[in-house]
């Protein structure tokens, strides 16, 4: 009797494999080779789930962006409007080891996205996802009386968006400058100067 393929668990199987290959040695070092010999499997099985190295790419992306959603769901849950907002804004830095992946994994797609239209497609759509989550989040913090700004709530969360981008780029290339711990205060500093009541409880326990 054949083996029964469960071809969803292959296939998170191989991604996983990829991330670990492109966490080791670099996005430029990685081969499918590498990734098959990683997996257990072999290339033509690669082939059969995935085009070429970008696909991989942008499917551990898919992954990434729905466990981080999830993740994201579960740190809001129960919090009042600025709660939700820093919660929002935690899980989008490199705070820990699955975030530090997380955000390895985006940027190490952000150089083929500029020069491939198609990729590029793919991160503006999920850009724009994001920022829209964020005004939503932004414009209940000031509906709450928790922000005090001239600034559209699309002009804070695309500084949102900037601020968040610097600092996981400078905590992947200088972990031990901007450990978890300064990069929360330095995004407290950024709501407060941007016009928000920043609550110091809900900041302090936030993980």
């Amino acid at each position: 009797m054949p083996k029964i393929v469960d071809h969803d668990e292959r296939r998170e199987e191989i991604l996983s494999a990829a991330i670990r290959v492109i966490d080791s040695v670099g996005l430029d070092n990685t081969t499918t080779r590498a990734i098959a010999l990683e997996s257990g499997y072999s290339n033509g099985v690669l082939s059969h789930y995935f085009q070429d190295k970008d696909d991989i790419l942008r499917s551990i992306l898919v992954t990434t962006h729905r466990q981080f959603m999830d993740r994201v769901a579960n740190g809001m849950r129960g919090k009042d409007e600025f709660g939700r907002l820093w919660a929002m804004l935690m899980h989008n830095l490199p705070l820990d080891g699955e975030r530090h992946l997380e955000t390895l994994m985006e940027i190490t797609f952000w150089p083929r996205a500029l020069s491939n239209p198609a990729l590029r497609q793919f991160q503006a759509v999920a850009a724009s996802e994001l920022l829209t989550q964020l005004r939503g989040l932004i414009a209940d913090v000031r509906a709450a009386g928790g922000l005090d700004s001239d600034l559209t709530d699309a002009d804070i969360a695309e500084l949102l968006i900037a601020v968040i981008d610097g600092l996981s780029v400078h905590a992947e290339l200088f972990p031990t400058r901007l450990p978890s711990a300064r990069q929360k205060r330095l995004m407290r500093a950024q709501l407060t100067s941007i016009g928000f009541r920043v609550d110091e409880k809900a900041t302090a326990a936030s993980k």
